[in-house]
């Protein structure tokens, strides 16, 4: 039976716990030769250039590899040959020259639990893991697993990373791999407009109301501000590009009504 333990353990930065036990569950301390097991179970190697995504012909690789051109010394990792006991980090040498594997790498005991980073291509960001033990180099099947997934991109099954639509992208209205924002979506260019204005003063005819859409592909209603609300007509023109203008047989009385232009 546990106790529980509801304040704060102050140990004043000299004190110390000892003797614990292993843990099993994962509420539970970590001793510090726990973390130390796991830290050396993993051989980190330097990083790689780019790894093959297809078997490669280990003698003449060519002058790129997964479409990055490569210069002599670089680092790549290897996952992907036919024969498996090939697969490794290599150094490339040269377009018709035969690769060679990395010295930190050329030992089955140097690749056991091998971790690596690719810099550049397909997989650019990515890290790998050799994953067979206890085996024969150049005999055994080497294989590369990769070691703790990158993030893959949104979709409307699965969440992951996303980026943001131009303005032209969300004004197109035919990209469906991007997100929008507030701000594009408020600038939109087919974004739907409104103005509005209360008038009626008991004797003008004529008003004027600026709606400031730089367009006369603008709709115009007018309704009361009282009883049912009911829309009237009046003669309605458009004098400018930011005006609407409403003209009445009689003078409204004051507030009257309602202008709602949409654009």
């Amino acid at each position: 039976m546990s106790r529980k333990q509801l304040s704060d353990l102050d140990f004043g930065g000299v004190a110390r716990l000892r003797n614990l036990p292993a843990p099993v569950n994962p509420d539970e301390p970590v001793r510090q030769q726990d973390l130390n097991s796991a830290i050396e179970g993993l051989a980190w190697k330097d990083g790689c250039r780019v790894v093959s995504q297809a078997n490669l012909n280990l003698s003449s690789p060519g002058a790129a590899i997964d479409g990055i051109s490569l210069q002599a010394g670089d680092r790549v990792l290897i996952k992907a040959q036919t024969a498996a006991s090939e697969n490794g980090i290599y150094i490339w040498n040269g377009a018709a020259v035969a690769m060679t594997r990395s010295l930190d790498a050329s030992s089955s005991a140097e690749l056991e639990q091998a971790i690596t980073t690719i810099e550049e291509g397909t997989s650019a960001g990515t890290s790998w893991r050799q994953s067979v033990v206890n085996f024969t180099l150049e005999t055994s099947t080497v294989t590369w697993l990769q070691f703790g997934g990158s993030i893959g991109a949104a979709s409307e099954t699965s969440s992951g990373i996303a980026e943001i639509a131009t303005q032209a992208e969300t004004d197109g209205g035919t990209d469906d791999l991007r997100f929008i924002t507030a701000l594009k979506l408020n600038t939109w260019t087919n974004k739907t407009r409104r103005a509005q204005a209360t008038i009626g003063d008991g004797s003008s005819t004529q008003f004027d109301v600026n709606h400031n859409f730089a367009s006369r592909d603008v709709l115009v209603q007018v309704y009361q501000t009282s009883g049912n609300y009911e829309q009237i007509n009046c003669d309605i023109s458009l004098p400018t590009t930011n005006t609407a203008r409403l003209n009445f047989a009689g003078a409204p009385a004051s507030n009257a009504y309602r202008v709602v232009v949409m654009g």
